[in-house]
């Protein structure tokens, strides 16, 4: 069985994860724009696979069986990433999503460019594997709420500012609030200013979510699937009642079950 590389790009951060079938091995990230270390962090994910196989299946370094998708969010990013993976190797296979191979969901955007690709990998990934309808929350850099029908089109969402960003801009553009580290909040009334701080952020997303996935409810129906993903996505499921699913790796995971199903079709899906 062949090993797939899975990169999703984001604005902060690039997660790649290595999958055996729809089984993830390993993972790793890499600040997006520490292009200097794209090199070095890809060749330690292929020595994870290669330490995987029998010692004299498959030479060291050789890349020919290793299938890479890439998602991205930042063009410059991915130019740099394919880059290097062709200095590795000029027979690798690399897929990049919205340019070899389309997300096989309808999008309902009115400008259909606009959507980010991490976001309807998403929600591919979001039906196959929780069903429909659903509101996947990508607590990131910025935060998204992105709304799936029963069907399974997407319908659209919100973009709101992240988590972090939101509280480190508290203290850029403030004149005496200080710099606070993102921790848990226990009370939602604080008694300092960095528990003031804290809790506002947490709490009031916490709230946000609430209210928004009531909203939804009302349009969608009360059977809906609320998917917490994103780096901060577990730290929220305890300030935000409606999150039901907190899956972290929803974005690879698409990826993976996006390719593994454009493999089994007889056609391809390309744009």
């Amino acid at each position: 069985m062949s090993y797939l590389i899975a990169i999703d790009i984001g604005n902060t951060n690039i997660t790649a994860g290595i999958f055996k079938g729809n089984k993830l091995l390993s993972m790793a990230k890499i600040p997006t724009h520490a292009y200097s270390s794209y090199a070095s962090r890809i060749k330690a994910l292929i020595k994870v696979i290669h330490s995987r196989r029998a010692p004299l299946s498959v030479p060291c370094g050789k890349m020919d069986d290793i299938k890479i998708i890439v998602s991205s969010v930042v063009p410059l990013a991915l130019a740099r990433l394919v880059v290097e993976l062709r200095r590795m190797s000029d027979t690798i296979k690399i897929t990049i999503i919205g340019r070899d191979l389309k997300v096989p969901v309808r999008n309902m955007y009115r400008i259909k460019n606009e959507v980010g690709q991490d976001r309807l990998v998403n929600a591919f990934a979001a039906k196959a594997l929780y069903g429909t309808p659903a509101v996947i929350i990508d607590f990131g850099t910025a935060i998204t709420f992105d709304i799936i029908s029963k069907r399974g089109d997407y319908l659209g969402g919100l973009i709101l500012p992240g988590i972090e960003l939101s509280l480190s801009s508290l203290y850029r553009n403030t004149a005496l609030l200080p710099k606070v580290e993102l921790q848990s909040a226990s009370s939602i009334i604080g008694k300092d200013t960095v528990n003031s701080m804290r809790g506002g952020i947490l709490f009031g997303f916490g709230a946000m979510c609430d209210g928004l996935v009531a909203q939804y409810k009302k349009i969608l129906g009360r059977s809906i699937k609320v998917i917490a993903t994103g780096g901060n996505s577990s730290l929220m499921k305890h300030y935000a009642k409606s999150i039901r699913h907190v899956d972290e790796d929803l974005t690879l995971k698409g990826l993976q079950l996006i390719l593994s199903n454009q493999v089994r079709c007889s056609g391809t899906h390309t744009i």
